[in-house]
């Protein structure tokens, strides 16, 4: 079975949606399957480069000349990376206005460069100005120190007259497309600065004030002092300029491989995470803000191991939270839930049977419940259930006036099987404990909501979605009737489990169904791929 073109289509954009680097892209293009229809889908796939000069003079950038962003006295300078005079004053103007960078000569658009340098590693030679080449009747390089030429200044007077090397790759065919296509517009005299709002700046105490010199306001200022730097060996008149120029090439890769990654590892001197990717620009910013009632969570898979799809704890309206997690976001209505549960304990009745450290069932008369199990108890409570992670097992106890003996609340759910839900099996004798509360006000709690899930980069309307809350606790569960309520996913606790190392019993991982993967470009399951195949 082959891809349709409809189905290759839904690939590339899933693919586009991915990568923020056009050689990634056009590499990973590749991958589809190759049929009748390839030649038709790729043709139509247009991607050009920015016209910087164009965009420079529409949009009235002004350049960014002095490699200070400060004056001595903490003030952006008037012509710096942070200029109040080149991007404004107000939070409109300094998260809309571009600037550029006057490179002081011609140089290649880092997309065209990356792209031809995968093509031919010669490029980075002539670049560096440190082997010489001619070009023979067929457009092709060859070596040619005698006679031969260098520097990007040569190829760029050239560039008419080199024929790329064609290949029975996909790859490279898409690869000498894109640059074929941007043949005329592939050398830059100028680098476009992104507004300052949009990048890393902390003001320290006084008058101190300090760049985040670790991101892009580093290799800025390094594009700007390499820039100034060729004018100036040539008007001492030192021949270093290629040399000089391939360093500033360089720092034009590292710009954009700050904003759209690196995964080639032969390109050593440029470095970056990208946009996307787990230590990407978004991902780095999303996880770096606290958000009040909500979890960074990582993404786990579905368990199958069912008979019938409704014994699933999932399905494509419900996912999995963690029971920690959704303690956590919906905090005020579980302590609602977790204050009515004790209130409906001790209302109503002077005596109240508990169980002791023995196991023996007793009726005593508790001390003031309302006040021990009040909110500021149950706040205590939840906060080391959510951060005692090896002690979640907690049982609760019941202060007993004019005695020292502990007593403890008694569970009170009976086991059932999923089949046979008869109330009429016996009840499981132990303590109850913290975390048995917690399940069951969360899951009293979460009936009537839903959870905004959201997988970043935010680039497609699908990596947000909303779907209905199940609540998981422990790895192992069972169906539990409680006080006349059924629990098919009750957290699976024993007498002897009370007080053990719980570290590892706990599910701490968001489950989904695995539709919604494609859509926020997760691993894609099998059943995705069979459904893109026609």
């Amino acid at each position: 079975m082959i891809l349709s073109e409809e189905a290759m289509l839904r690939e590339l954009d899933y693919i586009s949606r991915r990568h923020t680097d056009i050689v990634d892209f056009l590499e990973e293009a590749d991958s589809l399957v190759v049929n009748e229809e390839y030649d038709k889908v790729i043709n139509r796939l247009q991607l050009d480069i920015l016209d910087v000069d164009k965009y420079v003079r529409v949009n009235q950038c002004k350049p960014v000349t002095n490699a200070r962003p400060f004056t001595g006295n903490g003030v952006p300078s008037s012509d710096g990376l942070l200029s109040n005079e080149i991007f404004g004053y107000t939070q409109k103007e300094r998260g809309g206005t571009f600037a550029y960078i006057d490179l002081h000569g011609w140089f290649m658009d880092p997309s065209c460069y990356k792209t031809w340098i995968r093509l031919d590693s010669r490029i980075k030679n002539i670049v560096f100005g440190v082997k010489y080449y001619s070009i023979d009747e067929k457009g092709q390089l060859y070596d040619d120190e005698e006679s031969g030429n260098t520097g990007i200044d040569w190829l760029r007077k050239n560039i008419s007259k080199i024929k790329f090397k064609e290949s029975d790759s996909n790859t490279k065919k898409l690869s000498i497309k894109y640059l074929e296509r941007n043949r005329d517009k592939m050398f830059i005299n100028k680098y476009i600065v992104i507004p300052p709002l949009y990048r890393d700046k902390n003001t320290g105490s006084g008058s101190r004030v300090v760049v985040g010199l670790g991101g892009v306001n580093k290799i800025y200022t390094n594009l700007i002092v390499a820039s100034e730097a060729l004018t100036a060996t040539q008007e001492y008149g030192f021949d270093s300029s290629d040399s000089m120029k391939g360093r500033v090439q360089d720092i034009i890769l590292q710009l954009y491989d700050f904003f759209c990654g690196n995964t080639n590892p032969s390109l050593e001197n440029s470095k970056g995470a990208g946009l996307s990717s787990k230590l990407g620009l978004f991902r780095r910013t999303a996880m770096s803000k606290t958000s009040d009632f909500s979890s960074r969570l990582v993404i786990s898979p579905v368990d199958l191991k069912a008979d019938r799809p409704e014994d699933l704890m999932i399905d494509f309206d419900k996912s999995a939270v963690p029971l920690y997690s959704a303690i956590t976001q919906f905090r005020d209505f579980v302590m609602f839930q977790t204050r009515q549960f004790f209130e409906n304990e001790f209302t109503g009745s002077a005596t109240y049977p508990v169980i002791d450290k023995n196991g023996k069932v007793k009726s005593i008369i508790p001390e003031d419940p309302e006040i021990l199990f009040g909110d500021e108890r149950i706040e205590k409570e939840m906060d080391r259930f959510l951060h005692g992670y090896n002690n979640r097992f907690v049982p609760i106890e019941v202060p007993v006036a004019g005695t020292n003996e502990k007593y403890y609340m008694r569970y009170k759910g009976r086991t059932v099987s999923p089949k046979d839900t008869n109330p009429e099996n016996p009840l499981t004798e132990r303590r109850l404990t913290w975390c048995d509360v917690f399940y069951i006000a969360t899951v009293e709690a979460v009936r009537d909501k839903h959870v905004l899930i959201t997988r970043f980069p935010i680039d497609y309307f699908s990596n947000q979605f909303t779907t209905k809350v199940e609540v998981a606790s422990t790895r192992e569960t069972e169906v539990v009737e409680y006080d006349g309520t059924i629990y098919k996913w009750y957290p699976k606790i024993r007498e002897e489990d009370i007080g053990t190392d719980t570290s590892n019993t706990f599910v701490d991982t968001l489950r989904f169904s695995n539709l919604y993967l494609s859509g926020i470009g997760g691993d894609k399951s099998k059943l995705d791929k069979l459904v893109l195949l026609q």
